[in-house]
């Protein structure tokens, strides 16, 4: 078994390897700080043991001072002992709340947790349970809840269930699309057009199910305009038909789809090639590629490539008097991709350099945008800027940086709705609880309170207590 003492050990012991490599290059903290784009207090913190930092500062630490891994291999080591620590406790956690229980029973519980994933997990909810479904409120003779109770998690077998209804549309609208039981009435191109932007303000605010309800008539007037217009018209006709599967595929990666994602976003790229002059189109459509990559296994590497050549692709824009919006944030938001890419990838010097490019195009855009539902703009930037920071293990400037960021400017498609004010019976319960607080307040705060009260009104009786906020 792992204690917190053995943590703290093993964090006393980073910090001493540290510092003994910075002392034998002859190294002031000062100096070694500076040069990892930290404080000299952070530093000084680190090597007592009190803090860890994120692996990039000791990846930059063991390439300055010359480690050949051995900082980089010790930290590693900490946080796969810490790893191990908190399995151990959540352990515990479960044996506690679970009571006392056959390791039978216990095994099968944990079984059914384990078929369980995050939000953007594509793994299937159990179709069963391990044994008998027991009724709601029932208990053991110890007085617990039922433990395949516990374990169910009604609410999220729902959530999976309902995710996975929609992922079976999708993978028949976009794999084994039905033929019309009726003659379609072509819509002009404008309602077209429409459709497909509520398609992505639809995915947007969230309305996930309603989206994949419209998508399979949408695709299909789409697809309608490319065989019967010209000219002009079917270049706008296609453009439309690559958006639609651009929706699609933002829809399968949000439903945890990869794959399928893939799937709609090469789509939209092939379509995208066929206008190969509309270079904004060309770029999202490899974002949305991208995207899909990033998000499989192993596929990180798959996902840089189609990135960086997109973005040698659209690069050529960059100094172009003449860019559009449209061009700037599918650029933009290309941009932020390879720096996520490059954050995955343990790679701080282009993530820094891809987040600059994403600046100097965001400024160059002048406002917080939606073109091609990207939502780039300054804001965005700064959102992904603390995003990285937080999965990179920098909380501090994490939080430095989200204090700074204003949502005000955001398109009010990106922005949820705010809740409306407390009704009258909240705000009693929050007005006696200030109360309550105030009166269980210690008696040497109500001494300096009327100690400043009695500074404030100095004509004031001395005995006199102050009034009860």
């Amino acid at each position: 078994m792992i204690d917190r003492q053995d943590l703290q050990q093993a964090r006393d012991d980073l910090g001493r390897k540290l510092a003994a490599l910075r002392r034998s290059r002859g190294l002031i903290q000062e100096a070694l700080a500076r040069q990892v784009h930290t404080t000299r207090s952070t530093l000084g913190m680190v090597e007592r043991g009190r803090q860890v930092v994120d692996r990039i500062f000791w990846l930059q630490c063991d390439t300055l001072l010359d480690a050949q891994g051995e900082l980089l291999a010790a930290y590693d080591a900490y946080r796969h002992l810490q790893s191990r620590f908190q399995a151990q406790q959540a352990e515990a956690a479960q044996r506690a709340r679970w009571g006392a229980v056959p390791e039978a029973v216990m095994a099968a519980g944990e079984a059914t947790g384990e078929r369980y994933g995050e939000v953007g997990d594509n793994r299937r909810p159990p179709d069963r349970f391990h044994g008998e479904r027991p009724e709601a409120g029932r208990t053991t003779r110890t007085g617990q809840v039922s433990v395949v109770n516990a374990v169910a998690g009604r609410g999220e077998e729902a959530d999976h269930d309902a995710r996975s209804r929609l992922l079976a549309e999708l993978r028949r609208h976009l794999l084994a699309p039905a033929a019309p039981k009726q003659p379609v009435e072509p819509l002009t191109l404008s309602e077209v057009r429409q459709r497909v932007a509520h398609l992505h303000s639809l995915y947007q605010r969230g309305n996930y199910a309603e989206a994949v309800r419209a998508l399979p008539d949408t695709f299909e007037q789409a697809n309608l305009l490319t065989r019967t217009c010209t000219g002009t018209q079917r270049a706008l006709a296609v453009g439309s038909l690559a958006a639609a599967n651009l929706a699609a595929a933002k829809l399968t990666v949000k439903l945890g789809d990869p794959s399928l994602a893939w799937v709609a976003a090469d789509r939209a790229a092939r379509v995208a090639a066929e206008q190969a002059e509309d270079v904004a189109l060309v770029a999202a459509a490899a974002f949305s590629v991208g995207t899909a990559l990033l998000a499989m296994p192993d596929r990180v590497g798959d996902a840089e490539e189609v990135v960086l050549a997109a973005l040698d692709g659209v690069t050529d824009t960059r100094d172009s008097a003449s860019t559009g919006p449209r061009v700037l944030s599918a650029h933009g938001a290309l941009t932020l991709l390879a720096a996520l890419i490059a954050a995955r990838q343990a790679q701080p010097a282009a993530v820094e350099r891809h987040l600059d490019d994403a600046n100097a195009l965001a400024r160059r855009l002048g406002a917080d945008r939606n073109d091609l539902w990207t939502g780039f703009g300054p804001t965005n930037v700064m959102i992904h800027r603390i995003s990285i920071a937080a999965r990179t293990d920098q909380p501090q400037l994490a939080i430095h940086l989200g204090e700074q960021l204003d949502t005000s400017s955001l398109p009010a498609a990106l922005v949820p709705p705010r809740p409306g004010p407390p009704r009258p019976r909240r705000r009693l319960r929050l007005l006696a609880r200030q109360r309550s607080r105030s009166r269980a307040a210690p008696a040497r705060s109500r001494t300096h309170r009327a100690a400043d009260g009695a500074r404030a009104r100095p004509d004031a009786p001395s005995d006199r207590r102050p009034a009860h906020p």
